[in-house]
């Protein structure tokens, strides 16, 4: 008996050594999160929906590593919010992070480190959606540009499907942002 104490004792005391994160990560990251800058696209402000997009990019900035503010510039802008007619199905929004080289050229990535993202509202889908679940989803998509991906067995705004009807970061989210930052 003393044996078997012993040995799980000696377990108990290994098991929280093992780092283990609910949260997931793209691999990716901006290189400047501080200063980031973002441009909301007339076809977002006809829609209706520019405070859904200014909210969404502004939803991690409590976080000290994080810093946005909004530009009427698009060409100084890291994240640029557009609005498309396409029926995604149920896919009601989305988020590529991007390089632009000193040729102009543009190279989509995940798992680098970047200066743009490009977050599109599918009207079609955006619009059935609920107040709350639309913050929440823009949210949710400046969390991709951030460098977060989908979450599946914890509370976060990163689900991969659904909604958690609350439209700020989890602590999860957090985690995942101090992570990557």
């Amino acid at each position: 008996m003393r044996r078997f104490t012993f040995l799980l004792i000696i377990i108990l005391y290994l098991i929280p050594s093992v780092n283990v994160h609910a949260y997931e990560l793209l691999g990716g990251k901006y290189r400047s999160p501080n200063s980031l800058k973002y441009w909301i696209d007339s076809s977002v402000i006809h829609a209706g929906y520019e405070a859904r997009a200014a909210y969404g990019s502004e939803a991690f900035d409590s976080s000290p590593l994080i810093g946005t503010t909004r530009t009427y510039d698009a060409s100084q802008a890291n994240y640029k919010w557009w609005a498309s007619t396409k029926d995604m199905g149920s896919v009601v929004a989305d988020c590529i992070n991007y390089n632009v080289n000193w040729l102009g050229q543009v190279t989509a990535c995940w798992d680098c480190t970047y200066d743009k993202s490009q977050l599109r509202i599918y009207l079609p889908g955006f619009q059935k959606l609920s107040w709350v679940q639309t913050r929440e989803t823009t949210a949710h998509e400046i969390g991709h540009a951030l460098g977060l991906d989908h979450e599946n067995d914890v509370r976060a705004i990163m689900l991969s499907e659904g909604f958690l009807n609350d439209e700020y970061p989890q602590s999860d989210d957090w985690n995942g942002i101090n992570a990557i930052y």
